[in-house]
């Protein structure tokens, strides 16, 4: 009778109360026991039971005491606080409640109700209807929701439990993770990607992001109102849907050979303009690649923007300076030539009166200038720009150039310097890009301060040849570098020096009906270096759709047509 008490005295103190409490035990035991047979190996044997039933379990109750206070400190240490319901009462839970929520552990204890009551008003009918229902079906319970501490904070938890049946007396366990933080990120991003959907909607062109395979993944309204308009279709990849259009489209060929580029180089960025046959609505199409900060690609951005109005404006005014320009050309050749009758009779100038009629003359003769440049990009606008083609040398035309400009270059103190081999005979309008070598030579000293210097360079080999001009200047912004071949665009930079803000987009218009190219680079303060490249054959290699009408010499006639025969 004895050993049972032995064994649970054992359990709850530990090994060495069970080696007493057994040495005890046996000894009483020999005592009451009068018929007893008492042997030295019967006390030995029946002493060592006792002794290793108590020693045994003592050690097993202190492993357990231990293991249950290790799991106890690792529950109460986990960043949750853990519970153990069972009827509907709370009979455990974690310490960590009172520092997630506030209550003290005891208030948890001794009231039943203060789960419920802490429940934020809002959310209280949801969620214990949804965890009576779990309770109910013996599920799963996992719920989001809102409790609210004694100070009136309110913290945002995820309670998960489940039903728990060991066959004896089922109860539910589960615990209780603050995911306010969580909460709160999740409403900053909800509110983001509001303000940058309106961002988004309340722009005026159409946008559409697409990922790396071309799938559109976000689309604005604008975008969304010009695809129903547009009729482009609603599936497929986003170059797909825009090749649905292409009969739609005035330069069919172009367009369909920019989405097969963007289709095969899906990083490429680009820039078009184009119309509409039946409606002559135009559009402008830019699109950009999106990389992340290791420089992967992830996807593109696509851009339209309607400037049917625009266009209908700048037919206005290029209609309207051309007509203004026509009318002004007569009177001026009037006014130019009797400027230069006066003073030839019998009766000369004064020297006060010659020096006035300089002065309208040379302002006559700028406004007559002006007034050619007007007349001839109107006459590239209306495809009437007729180039004479026969053989020249390119390296010759600009050395030409620098010569005639070397007086101005002096008077303002500017160093030029011409370094280029003969080249190849190319085939051009020497008039033309004359012209061309006359305007940027020109510019370069004009936009470089005294003390400064200008350096043109002529290369070629079998495709083309270049010619770059290179000064010391003033030097153009970044933001406006795209602009400088734009009429009448004039750099801020510069803007303190007169000019109409014409040369430029003739220099572009001349190079491009040569089927060539010129590019800028510049960095303010610095300089500006203007490159432009000719081929050998601008019928062959013409760009841009630039109209131009070609007209060539007798020699060159008689050349083309060896060459044919």
């Amino acid at each position: 009778m004895l050993l049972p008490w032995v064994a649970l005295f054992a359990f709850e103190v530990g090994p060495a109360a069970g080696l007493a409490g057994s040495v005890i035990a046996f000894a009483l035991y020999a005592v009451v026991a009068d018929d007893l047979n008492v042997t030295p190996a019967f006390v030995t044997g029946r002493l060592a039971s006792f002794a290793l039933i108590g020693i045994g379990l003592g050690f097993a109750g202190r492993r357990l005491r231990e293991s249950e206070r290790t799991s106890r400190r690792l529950v109460e240490g986990l960043p949750l606080a853990m519970y153990i319901e069972s009827e509907g009462r709370l009979t455990y839970i974690s310490p960590q409640i009172e520092e997630l929520l506030g209550y003290p552990l005891e208030a948890w204890h001794s009231d039943p109700n203060l789960w419920r009551r802490a429940l934020h008003p809002q959310d209280r009918e949801r969620v214990v209807a949804s965890y009576s229902a779990a309770v109910a079906a013996g599920t799963e319970f996992e719920c989001d929701y809102r409790l609210v501490g004694p100070d009136q904070r309110t913290v945002w938890v995820r309670d998960s439990s489940t039903r728990v049946d060991d066959g004896k007396r089922p109860y539910r366990q589960g615990f209780i993770v603050d995911v306010t933080l969580q909460k709160e990120s999740e409403a900053a991003a909800e509110r983001n990607a509001t303000l940058m959907r309106s961002l988004m909607d309340g722009t005026v062109d159409g946008i559409t992001l697409t990922d790396r395979d071309g799938r559109i993944a976000i689309a604005n309204q604008p975008m969304r109102h010009y695809a129903r308009e547009l009729r482009i279709p609603n599936e497929g990849l986003m170059h797909e849907r825009l090749l649905g259009i292409a009969d739609t489209v005035v330069d069919r060929d172009r367009y369909t050979a920019r989405m097969s580029e963007l289709a095969a180089a899906p990083d490429t960025e680009s820039f078009d303009e184009f119309e509409l046959h039946e409606t002559g609505r135009v559009f402008q199409g830019f699109t950009k690649g999106v990389l992340g900060s290791d420089g992967e690609y992830l996807g593109r951005v696509w851009t339209l923007r309607e400037v049917t109005q625009a266009r209908q404006v700048d037919r206005i005014k290029d209609a309207l300076v051309a007509t203004v320009s026509h009318e002004l050309r007569t009177p001026l050749t009037s006014i130019i030539g009797y400027l230069e009758l006066l003073g030839t009779t019998n009766t000369p100038l004064g020297e006060e009166d010659a020096r006035y009629a300089d002065v309208v003359r040379r302002n006559a003769v700028r406004l007559q200038h002006m007034v050619e440049d007007l007349l001839f990009l109107a006459r590239v606008d209306g495809g009437g720009l007729s180039l004479e083609l026969d053989r020249a040398d390119v390296t010759e035309l600009a050395s030409s150039a620098v010569a005639s400009a070397r007086p101005l270059a002096a008077a303002k103190d500017v160093g030029l310097e011409f370094e280029g081999r003969r080249s190849a005979r190319v085939l051009v309008d020497a008039k033309r890009i004359s012209q061309v070598f006359d305007n940027l030579v020109a510019n370069a000293i004009k936009f470089t301060p005294p003390g400064g210097s200008v350096k043109v360079t002529v290369t070629s080999d079998d495709a083309a040849t270049v010619v770059s001009v290179v000064d010391t200047g003033y030097g153009i912004p970044a933001t406006e570098q795209s602009r400088l071949f734009e009429r009448f665009f004039r750099s801020s930079a510069t803007s303190h020096l007169p000019g109409t803000g014409l040369g430029l987009a003739i220099v572009h218009a001349i190079v491009e009906s040569h089927g060539g190219s010129i590019t800028c680079r510049s960095e303010e303060g610095e300089g500006t270096t203007f490159t432009l490249s000719l081929p050998m054959d601008p019928l062959a290699t013409r760009q841009g759709g630039r109209t131009a009408s070609y007209a060539q010499t007798p020699d060159l006639r008689e050349e083309l047509q060896a060459v044919k025969h």
